[in-house]
């Protein structure tokens, strides 16, 4: 999706629209190219909303880029997080929100999950709102519980999204997906984009699946496994470091152990085969040449360990390397799961299809 900004006022800022749609077009391409070590996230973003506002046409791309920065800013878009040794930005509701659709749009125009939010037949769903009562959720269906709602916003006497409310359903959301996300330093080498696709992917399924009642993780593994907060999800980049893939995996049925009676499924979206794992203490083993038995045991033990705790698994290679393949096959059949190779530039279409199929 392009947008052209043609809008500007007489002293050279954008629109507060115009910069919104600027911030979620960069924050959509940012991470899918190599970037500096040690770069923060807002000299990434400010150089991603530059090159944004120059394919779009921009006379002064630069001076427009600094310009929506600084409305982001203002308007709240953006905010800071961490304590004193890293901090790092996260998208604001809006800002989130703008990018997840338009990355679903991206990916699958028409799409539409099958069985929205209803249930289908033998599966416990949120069609009967007689769970505990929570906050909306941006990006949510507004089906409210119109008492909670009145009694959170009559001692204010003004009516915010903070203070809508909804409740759980009966039998608790239909499934939980956790997305296992490569981002190691491969991903971005060897003049491919592979991470651009799979961080645009984590937006979509943030938008798509929590659009039909699903609970959604994504973890994000290097050297080590970290789910990661919605709102950390466009500044996601991928690391000098190594593929920890077992631990990405127990990060995942961890999770995934956590959310009920729901159907439970992982999606693996990587490039290569594993070259660390975790070791008692906190420590990581890492090997990346060849084919290492201490990592390859603990990895596929990890895969069985989230088979036999009720969750599906589907690996996604991002390769054509003949042997990594077998190697992931070798990963999903620990699991009793299907692996596939994929074409990045597919990879969105094929995963939303994938999860359009019955559970096994």
């Amino acid at each position: 999706m392009r947008v052209r900004y043609t809008r500007v006022r007489g002293d050279g800022e954008p629109a507060a629209a115009e910069a919104l749609a600027l911030a979620a077009e960069a924050l959509l391409r940012l991470g899918e190219r190599p970037e500096p070590e040690g770069a923060g996230d807002e000299e990434r973003l400010r150089a991603a909303l530059e090159r944004a506002a120059r394919e779009a046409g921009a006379a002064e791309p630069r001076e427009l880029a600094e310009a929506a920065l600084e409305r982001l800013w203002r308007e709240g878009w953006i905010e800071r997080i961490g304590g004193r040794g890293e901090l790092r930005l996260a998208a604001r509701p809006e800002l989130l929100k703008l990018a997840a659709l338009r990355a679903w749009r991206a990916l699958l125009p028409e799409a539409r999950l099958q069985g929205g939010t209803w249930p289908r037949p033998g599966v416990r769903g949120p069609h009967e709102p007689h769970g505990p009562e929570r906050p909306w959720r941006w990006g949510e269906p507004l089906t409210l519980d119109p008492a909670a709602t009145l009694k959170a916003w009559l001692p204010k006497g003004e009516l915010t999204a903070d203070e809508l409310r909804v409740r759980e359903g009966e039998g608790g959301r239909r499934r939980a997906v956790a997305l296992l996300l490569d981002c190691s330093h491969s991903m971005v080498l060897y003049g491919a984009d592979r991470f651009g696709p799979a961080k645009r992917l984590a937006l979509a399924l943030h938008h798509g699946l929590g659009r039909e009642g699903s609970r959604f993780q994504v973890v994000c593994f290097h050297d080590v496994a970290e789910a990661v907060p919605p709102e950390r999800l466009p500044f996601l980049s991928a690391q000098p470091a190594h593929t920890n893939t077992a631990a990405a995996l127990e990060e995942a049925r961890t999770w995934l152990r956590r959310q009920g009676d729901v159907e439970r499924r992982a999606l693996l979206v990587t490039d290569g085969r594993p070259t660390a794992v975790p070791l008692p203490g906190g420590r990581v083993y890492k090997n990346a040449w060849g084919r290492d038995p201490v990592i390859e045991r603990a990895t596929l033990a990890a895969a069985a360990r989230l088979r036999r705790s009720g969750a599906e698994l589907d690996v996604y290679l991002l390769s054509d390397e003949d042997a990594v393949f077998e190697r992931v096959r070798e990963l999903a059949g620990s699991a009793r799961g299907r692996a596939y190779r994929v074409d990045p530039g597919r990879l969105g279409r094929r995963v939303l299809t994938d999860l359009m199929r019955p559970s096994r």
